[in-house]
């Protein structure tokens, strides 16, 4: 009995042991003390082990002490728990408010006035479409697919939105693994061209890949102790493909209260890998601090301003990030003085409907500075630039703030249902009634200018588009006054134009969407003036000047 009580020992032994190996190499906890996947590692590996050891000795549990059995199994989640509450926000709300300092920013000073010739209008759901047309360029285009991500990155001067291409899957892996990934996608975040770039030598390091070529157990069998944040790919300035992987540090009771501050660039090609604090990241690398991470200190520092009991929530702010539970999504990516950052709005926390500022939150250095502007939240805008469309159905993106001549202006654009780019729309920050949409972004541009009461300067520098053919004789300009009694719209050549008729009139009238934005008002009923050049073809009178 004892020989076979023995055999069991050593069976149970070598099945736990063969367990805790496969564990260790499906999870790959950071083997650090200060890791909460280590304790839930030991936690499963000690269950494990309790029911390999009580099938093959039965009752017995080892035969020794049952409570040293508990305790073998009770530890870890004693350490679980004890983790959890020495990191829980309730007990350590000022530390949390402290993790990041959020610096107060010059709008006027640090937000350059925008160029519109360089304006990134592609958003991540368009680069999405025109980057998945690319990869049929590949030999064997059935084994990859294109990631989603697409980050904002400036390459030699210029804005793309770059995305690695992944393996479709373990068997196509076996299939692709010999000759790696091809290369990535580049969207030109301007231009709106997409291309596949081809590298001469293959990624062969990936978060799609598996075995010894997966990028996270790459990295753990270099760093064990290492707890990883979030990967991103990149490419230098010489459009060679890397990995920068965020390294983590806990600062609140076990692990509790993490912030990145350090981070592993590794070659995708050839898996070397080199560790960078912050201020000694190369020049190219655009992407090191996580979004998710920045959003959730800058909701720290918000939220416990007077600590974690504040039920009135006195001076407490949020951002858009965080509330939002529509269809679009509460953040945007743009350039700065600083370069890439992260844009969203802050409003109180019981005003949804107005902000008090904005945020940008630079994923290259993590820092986050605010500056003060009130005015309309994000939401206002996009439905005032729909509003302009809505006979057309387009969809506002979640806009971003430009600075255009010293006025804080939200940029949007305009969808269509196939998600396809149909309008831009500028729209005023402390008065989202002054919206405008154009087929192009100076035309936009120019109407923005013109309805804000900026100089006719600035719009012949800024468009090379005339805002409505007022080149005209005036001598044959007439005027009238009356009410609208039919009126319906039609797109022609990319413009919107309103046909109306008004009250003792026979005579039918045009107006371009360029003589004011506001027509999208007009309705039957509506008393108008306008100036207009009488027409024979056709018997259509063109408006040039409409006031209502």
């Amino acid at each position: 009995m004892k020989n076979v009580l023995t055999i069991g020992r050593i069976i149970a032994l070598a099945i736990t042991i063969i367990a805790g190996i496969a564990l260790n190499y499906l999870m790959l906890p950071a083997w650090s003390l200060r890791s909460s996947e280590l304790y839930i590692y030991l936690f499963l590996l000690a269950i494990i082990a309790g029911i390999c050891f009580f099938f093959s000795e039965g009752d017995s549990m080892l035969d020794c002490n049952p409570f040293i059995s508990i305790a073998i199994i009770g530890i870890p989640l004693i350490i679980l728990i004890i983790g959890a509450l020495t990191g829980s926000k309730m007990f350590n709300a000022k530390k949390y408010q402290s993790l990041v300092e959020i610096k107060e920013g010059d709008f006027s000073k640090e937000v350059v006035n925008t160029n519109i010739e360089n304006l990134s209008v592609v958003d991540v759901a368009t680069a999405i479409k025109l980057g998945d047309r690319t990869l049929s360029n590949l030999d064997n285009p059935s084994w990859y697919e294109v990631d989603n991500e697409y980050n904002l990155i400036l390459y030699n001067g210029t804005q793309y939105r770059i995305s690695p291409i992944n393996y479709g899957g373990l068997f196509k892996y076996w299939k692709a693994s010999s000759s790696g990934i091809p290369g990535y996608i580049l969207v030109n975040s301007v231009t709106q061209e997409a291309k596949l770039i081809k590298l001469e030598n293959p990624i062969m390091y990936s978060p799609s890949a598996y075995f010894d070529k997966d990028l996270s157990r790459h990295l753990r069998k270099q760093y064990p102790s290492y707890q990883f944040g979030k990967s991103f790919f990149e490419i230098d300035d010489y459009g060679n493909p890397y990995w920068i992987t965020s390294v983590t540090t806990a600062n609140i009771g076990i692990w509790g209260g993490r912030t990145e501050n350090s981070f592993i660039i590794t070659d995708a090609v050839t898996g070397e890998s080199s560790e960078y604090k912050v201020d000694d990241l190369p020049n190219w690398v655009d992407h090191a601090f996580d979004l998710d991470y920045l959003m959730d200190v800058i909701k720290y520092n918000f939220e416990f301003i007077h600590g974690y009991f504040n039920f009135s929530k006195t001076d407490v702010k949020r951002t858009s990030y965080f509330y939002r539970d529509d269809e679009f999504a509460g953040y945007n990516t743009t350039i700065s003085s600083d370069g890439i950052v992260f844009y969203t709005g802050v409003t109180p926390a019981n005003a949804s409907e107005s902000i008090i500022g904005f945020i940008y939150a630079s994923p290259k250095t993590g820092e986050v500075k605010f500056y003060s502007c009130t005015g309309a939240e994000e939401s206002s805008a996009q439905a005032a630039a729909q509003g302009l469309v809505q006979n057309l159905g387009y969809v506002a993106t979640f806009p971003t703030i430009v600075n255009i001549e010293g006025l804080p202006t939200y940029f949007m654009i305009l969808k269509d249902n196939a998600g396809l780019i149909q309008r831009y729309a500028f729209s005023n920050v402390e008065n989202y009634s002054l919206t405008v949409q154009a087929p192009t972004v100076k035309e936009a541009l120019a109407l923005y200018l013109q309805e804000t009461g900026l100089s006719n300067e600035l719009i012949e520098n800024n468009s090379s588009t005339e805002v409505a053919d007022n080149t005209v004789d005036e001598s044959k300009v007439k005027s009238t006054t009356g009410t609208i009694t039919f009126i319906v719209t039609a797109e022609v050549d990319g413009n919107t134009n309103f046909y109306f008729m008004l009250d003792g009139d026979t005579n039918l009238y045009v107006s371009s969407i360029k003589n004011s934005n506001k027509q999208v008002l007009l309705q039957i009923g509506t008393s108008i003036t306008i100036d207009f050049v009488p027409s024979t073809e056709e018997q259509i009178n063109t408006v040039i000047k409409i006031a209502f």
